[in-house]
Order: structure tokens, then C-alpha cells, then sequence
């Protein structure tokens, strides 16, 4: 075991690049009890995977406190006694954790515990943070505890993060699917890093609308159709082994809790999940179904990080493009919000001079019309039912509007564009 006692800038750097697998598993400490199943965790993966493991634990600064006249000061404990003491515990904790070091790596640094995580994760170019779940309690959340949830929102890497009492690589997994592409890509690479998998539920959780009895009812038998196939061109392209038993479960309500409560009743040893959360957006609204799994799992969770616009294919191909006229703007966007609604989708605008910006990601999409007055097209994303978050785009000076289909002839993508730039809605396939 080698150890590193370093205090760098911690400042928060940009988180990009692509997902690798040829780095070190990242484990994330704070010394106490509640790492003890990450580092256990890191143990069983470095042992099978047979690769190298870094240590990291972040020492916290000490708040200021307020003295006379308005004067702010640190509490007298001296950083760098704090330093050595972490420092010692975590040693300690490693190798009560994994008595066979060889290969692995303590490394203490300064700063703001998730925000150095995942940086530290991108300079060693990491192929997984292991991290406790820890607790669950609203005290809990309230005083900054959920640094699995903040290093979830800020890496690029896949995080897993484990309950106590982590004990054996999991085999029995629960893989959350949308059908998209971002998806599947989140399930090949968490299925890739965990290759102990004996048992493998699909589960999509359809979208619970508020619609009247007639139009849900012809909702749902279109949208009941395109899932079976669904399914079997996610189980092709994941390409699992022939000794891995593959289940399709579709259920219907708000995706989190559904995934928690089948993962109890199957006991699954993990549910794995893209993600979404290096975005200003992302981090501001905390409804994602990674954040509810996050707080509410009694298994691991493996989380992927989506990279914004994965969704969106390379080119147009004319054989499946439709060109809307203007005359038929106003109905055929009506036609087309029938056809979709409730599907969930990302929101793209893609502007010569700043580049590819993601606005939202998965919504359901709610609609989009022409106001033939204003000369502008809005499209509605947001949750169905009262109190949800509904989102609007207004998007003036449009010139053009295209529909691209899929190979089956499903709306995939409407394109409106704008002045020099585009808006891209990419529908889950």
C-alpha cells in the first residue's frame, strides 16, 4: 500500500471527457463506519477485475465562526492535526477493510468532498467510484450528508454506491430502461463493470398520465405495442451471456419508487441507472430517478453518467426525413403531439457560436404547437398531474421544421430551426 498526503487547488474543474475502463477503481472514505462497505466493495471488484485501487479522503475546512466586531475566524483545531488523524483512521480502516494492499493507493486531499471526488476521478481517469450509501434520514439531508447523491451530480465516471453490510458482487440486477439509446449505453458499460450477473430485469416504468378515459385508453395501445419489440432490441444489443437469465417487466407510475419497490420484492443486489447531473439544470432540480434511488435504496445502485445529446443520431438521412410545409405547421405539430404525448424526451438547442447546449432531459413531453399570430413554436415538456414541473420553450424566427423516424416509422426526433441555430426534441425510442 502507498500513501499520499497532498493539498492541491480545489477549485471545481469541468467534468468531461469520455468513460474509460483502464483506470483504478476510485473508493471515496470519510474514515468511519459508514465507508467500511465501499471499501469492501472496492476489495471484491479490484480482486476480480484484477486491477488497482486508489483510497481517496477528503478532510472538510473547519466553518468560520464569528467573533467580536464582525470578525470571522477559524475554530483553533489545528488542519493539519485533523489531516494526520483522518489520515491514520483510514489507513487503519484499509486494512481492516482489504489486508492484501498490494496495488492500492491512499490519497488525502482538501476541499469540498464531492466536488474533489469526482475531479480526482477524472485525473486518474477512473473506471468506477465505489461510495457508501450511508443514511437515509431527513437530518440527514438537511446538513449535507448525501455525498453519494452530490458525487453522482458532478462525475463523469460510473458511481457505485453501496448499502452497509456489502458482502458479495452482485447477481441479481435490476437494469432502468427508457428504450433510448443513452440508456442501453448506461446498461452495456454498468453491465461491463459488473460481470457477475447471473439474473438481469429489464424494467421500464411507463408514464402515468392524466388524460381522459378514451384518449388514454388509445394512448396506451399504441404505446403497449412498441414495447415488446422494444424490449427485445434492448436485450440484442446488450449482449448478454448465454448464462444469464433475462426478464422484461414493464410497470407503470413514477420511475424511482417503482424500481425500489421491485427491487424488494425481488431482492436484487443492485439496480443499475443512467444519469444526468453535471448541468447547472440537473443539479438545481433534484427529482431525477437517480437522486430518488439514491435516497431511497436499501441495494446498491450503479449509476452511469449520460453525456448531453447521446440520444441525438450523426445526420439526417433523407429516406426517413419528413419536411413540414409552413402551411402545414400548426397541423401537423398538433398530429404530432397526439402522436407522442407522454413519451420521454431531451430538449437540445444547438447554436453555431456556443455549440450543442442540452436544456432538459427526460421529460415526458407534453406537446408542441405554431401560433400562426406570434410566428412562434412552443414545445411543453413537464410531469403529468398536479404539481408537477412543467417546462416551455418559445422559439421565434423558425424557418424550418423536420419530423426523422426511426426504421419502423416512429417519430424520433423533431428538428425546428432557427435564425442560424436548431432545436432538436429527441423522443425516447
Amino acid at each position: 500500500m502507498t500513501t499520499a498526503l497532498e493539498k492541491p487547488d480545489t477549485g471545481i474543474d469541468a467534468l468531461t471527457g469520455e468513460l474509460t475502463s483502464f483506470g483504478p477503481i476510485l473508493v471515496a472514505t470519510d474514515g468511519t463506519t459508514s465507508s467500511e462497505s465501499a471499501l469492501k466493495a472496492a476489495a471484491l471488484l479490484a480482486h476480480h477485475a484484477d486491477t488497482s485501487v486508489t483510497v481517496l479522503a477528503v478532510l472538510e475546512p473547519l466553518p468560520m465562526v464569528a467573533a467580536d466586531y464582525g470578525m470571522m475566524i477559524r475554530p483553533a483545531e489545528s488542519d493539519q492535526a485533523r489531516r494526520q488523524l483522518l489520515f491514520e483512521r483510514v489507513k487503519a480502516q484499509v486494512l481492516e477493510a482489504a489486508p492484501s494492499t498490494t496495488g492500492w493507493t491512499v490519497d488525502l486531499r482538501d476541499g469540498d468532498p464531492p466536488s474533489v471526488i469526482a475531479r480526482v476521478a477524472r485525473e486518474l481517469k477512473a473506471r468506477l467510484i465505489v461510495i457508501g450509501l450511508g443514511h437515509h434520514e431527513l437530518l440527514d439531508r438537511l446538513f449535507g450528508g448525501e455525498t453519494a447523491l452530490h458525487v453522482l451530480r458532478r462525475s463523469r465516471v460510473p458511481v457505485l454506491a453501496v448499502p452497509p453490510g456489502f458482502k458479495h458482487l452482485p447477481k441479481r440486477a435490476i437494469v432502468a430502461t427508457d428504450f433510448s439509446f443513452a440508456s442501453v449505453r448506461a446498461a452495456r458499460v454498468a453491465l461491463d463493470l459488473l460481470d457477475t450477473m447471473s439474473m438481469v430485469y429489464l424494467l421500464h416504468v411507463a408514464p402515468r398520465m392524466e388524460l381522459q378515459p378514451e384518449a388514454f385508453a388509445a394512448w396506451m395501445s399504441l404505446y403497449g405495442e412498441g414495447v415488446g419489440p422494444a424490449f427485445e432490441r434492448v436485450k440484442a444489443e446488450l449482449g448478454l451471456p448465454v448464462g444469464v437469465t433475462v426478464e422484461a417487466i414493464t410497470r407503470q407510475g413514477k420511475p424511482s419508487r417503482e424500481l425500489l419497490e421491485f427491487a424488494r420484492s425481488v431482492q436484487a443486489d443492485v439496480i443499475i441507472t443512467g444519469s444526468r447531473g453535471a448541468g447547472l439544470v440537473d443539479r438545481i432540480l433534484v427529482g431525477s430517478t437517480a437522486t430518488g434511488l439514491i435516497r431511497g435504496a436499501h441495494c446498491a445502485v450503479l449509476a452511469v453518467p449520460t453525456p448531453a445529446g447521446s440520444e441525438r443520431p450523426i445526420g439526417w438521412p433523407d429516406r426517413a426525413k419528413v419536411v413540414i410545409p409552413q402551411a402545414q405547421w400548426a397541423a401537423e405539430l398538433s398530429a404530432f403531439t397526439k402522436r407522442n404525448v407522454g413519451r420521454r424526451a431531451s430538449l437540445e438547442v444547438d447554436d453555431p457560436e456556443l455549440g450543442a447546449q442540452s436544456q432538459e432531459q427526460d421529460y415526458p413531453f407534453q406537446g408542441a404547437a405554431y401560433d400562426h399570430h406570434d410566428e412562434r413554436v412552443e414545445i411543453m415538456l413537464g410531469d403529468f398531474g398536479a404539481g408537477g414541473r412543467h417546462l416551455t420553450r418559445g422559439i421565434g424566427k423558425v424557418h424550418a421544421i423536420d419530423v426523422l423516424r426511426d426504421e419502423h416509422g416512429r417519430d424520433w426526433i423533431l428538428r425546428v430551426a432557427h435564425g442560424n441555430g436548431q432545436t432538436i426534441l429527441t423522443l425516447a425510442r
